[in-house]
């Protein structure tokens, strides 16, 4: 492994402007550090974390705790999240841990021990509860560095990354009833998920507007699989009356709600309309559905490189005012919604 000397003698100049360069002082020009650092990466050079903790304090590691229940059924989500995330910190030299809670535990208990640890800079904070949080409220509480991915408020003092899922639902539920749906029905993600509450306050809010009548038999909050959107497909399906259309929390319970309609001899767009929020699943693209399905679009990696910058900024400068963002969505209209069957 490279040490400060190699990348001294590789480049001609001190020592000492080469670790002042590594540590972004200000006294180095801004060309220096751009080539102190290429040369860093040709040559394998890592900082020595310990010694590194030792001089500034400073560990540059910061956590994700994920619920190992929660996570078990939607792997492409959790693994986009691990391998993206752990990227960008990586090229921001930090190194993200991800520590997975045992079921069952209590995840303040979990936060304490690892924020008391002393190791851990910051957290990444995923699925906030539609509530109050108590991870957040107890992150808060300790003044420990944090970013969520979402947010348990309309308007929260901490930094966080998300989109507007109000907007997401109402503009889902909206595109339906624009083509003459009036029997919507919505599959989200979990009732305790905050996300998906603010979908479903959403939804309800579009079917007030166009004067029509909340159903609460159309409207089921589980866990975003496949199969799950296989089954709920299936039970919608035997009802006196069958909705004309369907909401999709994301493309896993997409694709399961398209192979019941097919299973049941019945055609997507045609039969039943289906549309779904896409969050840029590598495994359920939806330009590739048969046929193509009709999403708004907003791709999970879009939140990771802006969720590094605002968890190191209030880890830089706890005092600095709150960095937050909200990722553009867009409506990407295809052939899997029409107007209504009149059969």
């Amino acid at each position: 492994m490279a040490t400060l000397r190699d990348l001294s003698k590789h480049l001609g100049i001190s020592v000492t402007q080469v670790s002042r360069a590594l540590n972004g002082h200000d006294d180095v020009s801004a060309a220096t550090k751009q080539r102190v650092a290429e040369a860093a990466r040709e040559l394998g050079y890592s900082a020595n974390r310990s010694a590194r903790m030792l001089k500034s304090g400073r560990s540059g590691i910061v956590a994700m705790v994920i619920d190992t229940a929660a996570e078990r059924d939607v792997p492409d989500v959790l693994m986009a999240g691990v391998i993206g995330l752990s990227t960008v910190f990586a090229r921001r030299d930090t190194q993200l841990i991800v520590h997975a809670m045992p079921e069952g535990a209590d995840p303040v208990d979990t936060y304490a021990k690892l924020a008391r640890s002393g190791l851990i800079e910051g957290f990444i904070v995923v699925n906030p509860q539609s509530a109050a949080d108590p991870r957040i409220a107890f992150l808060t509480d300790e003044g420990v560095p944090f970013a969520v991915h979402g947010r348990d408020r309309t308007a929260p003092d901490y930094p966080f990354v998300d989109i507007d899922n109000h907007a997401v639902g109402n503009m889902l539920t909206t595109h339906l009833m624009t083509l003459g749906h009036r029997r919507i029905a919505l599959v989200d993600g979990p009732a305790e998920a905050a996300f998906s509450a603010a979908r479903l306050r959403g939804y309800r809010a579009a079917l007030e507007t166009g004067g029509l009548p909340f159903d609460p038999q159309l409207v089921h909050q589980v866990p975003m699989t496949e199969l799950v959107g296989s089954q709920i497909m299936a039970a919608l399906l035997d009802t006196s009356v069958r909705p004309t259309a369907v909401i999709a929390g994301n493309t896993m319970l997409a694709a399961g709600i398209y192979a019941t309609i097919s299973a049941h001899g019945l055609h997507v767009g045609t039969d039943i309309s289906v549309i779904a929020h896409d969050d840029g699943l590598p495994r359920h693209p939806s330009a590739d559905f048969v046929p193509a399905l009709t999403v708004t679009e907003s791709a999970i990696a879009d939140a990771f490189e802006p969720l590094a910058d605002v968890l190191l900024a209030r880890i830089s400068d706890r005092r600095a005012p709150t960095q937050s963002r909200m990722l553009a969505v867009r409506l990407v209209q295809r052939n899997s919604v029409q107007p209504p069957s009149q059969r």
